[in-house]
């Protein structure tokens, strides 16, 4: 027999996406533990940030003179 998890309401974050069912998360039990530190892995609704290095640039190097 198979215990049935009572699911946490949604929080805030989560108005807008995909995965909710009424006023739970079809995905996670505690919807509120996967934004504590961070955007929810499973959110439709949030556009991943992707972080990349500015290039390095060189300014002021000169050739050296051949002697």
């Amino acid at each position: 027999m198979a215990v049935k998890l009572q699911k946490a309401p949604v929080v805030k974050e989560c108005i807008g996406c995909d995965n909710i069912d009424g006023d739970v998360c079809r995905i996670w039990a505690t919807p509120a533990a996967k934004w504590r530190l961070g955007v929810c892995a499973s959110a439709t609704h949030v556009k991943a940030e992707v972080k990349t290095e500015a290039a390095k640039v060189r300014v002021g190097q000169q050739k050296q003179k051949k002697k």
